[in-house]
């Protein structure tokens, strides 16, 4: 008899360790011809770019690192923030 095993939620995405699978087929073929390139031409910036895209494609959660990134320039840079001051004497009481 076999035994399968379904994940939580069929609807989710499908995921292999840390990534998206798009994310580490795109991955493995950055780390091939880097190092293919790194052997032709021993330079290893195909290499920091490869890692450099696998660390911003991080998940935790469904979260990506680029998604923290973007959101954090957002709001730091983007939209306008707005603070409401109270004057603590009268603690926002009208009259």
């Amino acid at each position: 008899m076999k035994t399968y095993i379904y994940p939580e939620n069929l609807r989710a995405t499908v995921r292999l360790w840390f990534w998206n699978v798009r994310d580490f087929i795109i991955i493995c073929a950055g780390v091939i011809i880097s190092v293919m390139l790194f052997a032709k031409l021993w330079t290893p910036v195909p290499m920091a770019f490869t890692a450099c895209y696998a660390f911003i494609t991080l998940r935790a959660e469904d979260t990506a690192i680029i998604d923290y990134i973007s959101n954090a320039f957002r709001y730091f840079c983007t939209t306008q923030q707005e603070y409401h001051w109270q004057n603590g004497e009268d603690n926002g009481k009208k009259e």
